[in-house]
């Protein structure tokens, strides 16, 4: 296998690992908020968890498409109670996913696959939206 594509495929498990880590940060971090503040949070978190899973299951499907095998690497999520913690913690993870779909993006055009490219920044453009109503929930 090409080196420039195994490494794509390294770096597409990685970001299926950050999608798959960010859904079962946000069930848990939605299952203990409370209060008003937290019922907003809850309610941005339940709703972002759909995007996580479609973004996690084309990047599996991908990375098989491309000759690879998806590694699962699940993490415990931190003990966060307080809503604002949650969005820092959120808003920590949406930078870092950005980054990496940017790079992944520029890997995959130097392997020529154009529409993995395109769904790489159609990817950061929905995690940059997530991120920017982060910082809106933050204040």
């Amino acid at each position: 296998m090409d080196e420039k594509l195994k490494q794509l495929i390294e770096g597409l498990n990685k970001d299926m690992n950050a999608e798959l880590n960010t859904i079962v940060r946000y069930i848990r971090h939605s299952s203990v908020l409370k209060g008003i503040a937290g019922h907003e949070v809850r309610e941005l978190l339940r709703k972002e968890v759909m995007d996580e899973v479609k973004h996690a299951m084309y990047l599996a499907d991908k990375i098989v498409a491309l000759g690879g095998t998806p590694k699962i690497e699940l993490e415990t999520p931190a003990e966060v109670h307080d809503w604002r913690d949650v969005l820092e913690d959120a808003l920590k993870f949406e930078i870092e996913a950005i980054a990496g779909y940017k790079e992944r993006a520029q890997q995959a055009e130097a392997v020529g696959d154009i529409g993995l490219k395109a769904t790489l920044e159609m990817f950061a453009e929905d995690e940059t939206r997530h991120k920017e109503e982060i910082e809106r929930l933050l204040g």
